[in-house]
């Protein structure tokens, strides 16, 4: 029993072959990398700690009212453009929806989902406090058969294991931050991110990532039991059935 308690680094070569579904890599749209030197450089990080796909996923929000679909989708095909055959990985296109008065009007002019089959919608609410109104929005976009997929719920402040399990109870799914499990984001997201590991109640992961500086300090800091490693095992095999 102590044996399975005990915990370990990823072994080397942990990410070889991986498709991360979540990032901040298009330049210049949100609070993620500002230019395309920049994103060169992280997605040669993420080449280097062996992922071989990687999924755009730009924030849509009322802060980034410039952030329409249309808009997006002709800002990842001008990057595409102008780095041609260089890029280290391979590439496709999503978003992150927040759940506030813009996500309507995003509701309206198509998502950018992580499928193919187009229904798995990225979302996500406040840290703090999320919009009064986010559980009729995610109930009028199921309706029309899409289907919410909660980005990093470790990282909420107002949620605990209560709402998790109501979330997932409404069919809800979850996505993982890697970094969580490294600690970018302090203690309490460290904490709920290995309990819902360890429960089975994450559907996939992704690296959320921003900025380069960190992350492989943040991944060497990663420590699960056999049973966690299993479970991330399962949400990368999960990430690659949903590739372009």
């Amino acid at each position: 029993m102590l044996f399975g308690l005990l915990k370990s680094s990823l072994p080397e070569g942990f990410f070889e072959g991986a498709c991360d579904i979540h990032s901040h890599l298009l330049p210049g749209v949100d609070d993620g990398f500002p230019d395309v030197g920049r994103t060169m450089e992280g997605l040669a990080l993420m080449k280097r700690l062996g992922f071989k796909r990687v999924k755009m996923t730009p924030h849509f929000m009322k802060d980034y009212t410039e952030n329409t679909r249309a808009a997006i989708e002709a800002g990842y095909q001008a990057f595409l453009a102008e780095v041609g055959d260089g890029l280290p990985v391979e590439l496709s296109l999503g978003g992150e929806y927040m759940l506030d008065s813009a996500f309507l009007d995003r509701f309206e002019e198509g998502f950018l989902t992580l499928d193919k089959g187009g229904s798995l919608v990225l979302c996500e609410t406040s840290y703090m406090n999320p919009d009064p109104m986010a559980r009729e929005m995610v109930y009028k976009i199921m309706l029309k058969g899409y289907q919410p997929v909660v980005a990093h719920p470790e990282r909420y402040n107002y949620a605990s294991m209560p709402l998790y399990k109501r979330w997932k109870e409404k069919d809800y799914l979850f996505q993982l931050n890697l970094l969580s499990l490294g600690g970018a984001y302090g203690p309490p997201a460290v904490s709920k991110a290995h309990e819902l590991l360890k429960n089975g109640m994450y559907d996939y992961v992704g690296t959320d990532l921003h900025r380069v500086a960190r992350v492989k300090e943040m991944i060497a800091s990663i420590r699960l039991t056999k049973k966690e490693r299993d479970q991330l095992e399962i949400l990368l095999e999960n990430n690659k059935k949903m590739e372009p």
